[in-house]
């Protein structure tokens, strides 16, 4: 467990830079090299991607400058769906939610939570992992953040690096990745004809977008 120090240091950091920037004057909104459909493979495991409109009012109250909301349907009732919505900024209402307090307020409650490793270009990569469930119905959940030249899955972490990039950078320009897998048959049963069990199905989603979604992103600061 952290000790005090350790425990109450992001947000102390996290006040102290707000202040500063207060003083320097606040990140302006930094735009994306290109859509983020552009970046993102059309097709996954040979299923092509459909994308779900967002209803207005919500993509207003999460801030998002521009998202993709895509189920990428492996068969007739087996899918895998990727979400990513991307803030230029994230000063006043724009800043960004994480899944474990999003889905669990919309009636998911989290069954288990951990961080895990994915290989990406034979990098290892720490991503968030988790399961919900509601009522009968559970889901396996990826998600990280991504942006300025990095990818973090701690949400302490996730702050700081935004105060200081805030900072010294004027950029605190952000994306949020998250993969849901349904649990429809269970955490070790294969998906549809991929023969992939449903971790290994987020990982490799995962996998094949991180870099990729890079050519959209803004580079990262001095790059």
């Amino acid at each position: 467990m952290f000790d005090v120090i350790a425990k109450f240091l992001p947000a102390g950091a996290l006040a102290a830079g707000t202040a500063v920037t207060l003083l320097v004057g606040s990140p302006q909104p930094t735009p994306l090299r290109q859509p983020l459909t552009a970046a993102l493979p059309a097709t996954f495991l040979g299923a092509t991607g459909s994308d779900v409109a967002i209803g207005e009012d919500e993509v207003s109250k999460s801030g998002v400058s521009d998202y993709v909301n895509r189920v990428y349907m492996l068969n007739a009732d087996e899918g895998v769906s990727l979400y990513i919505g991307y803030h230029a900024t994230q000063q006043g209402d724009k800043r960004m939610h994480s899944p474990t307090l999003c889905l669990p307020g919309s009636g998911w409650t989290p069954v288990g939570e951990q961080v895990v490793t994915i290989p990406v270009a034979n990098k290892p990569v720490a991503v968030n992992r988790f399961i919900l469930q509601n009522g009968p119905n559970r889901i396996l959940v990826y998600y990280w953040f991504q942006g300025r030249g990095r990818l973090t899955a701690g949400q302490g972490d996730l702050k700081l690096h935004a105060m200081r990039d805030a900072l010294f950078t004027h950029r605190d320009e952000e994306a949020l990745v998250r993969i849901i897998v349904p649990l429809a048959k269970g955490d070790s049963t294969p998906v549809a004809s991929t023969g992939l069990v449903p971790d290994s199905l987020a990982a490799h989603l995962a996998e094949v977008i991180i870099l990729p979604l890079n050519n959209s992103l803004p580079a990262a600061p001095g790059a």
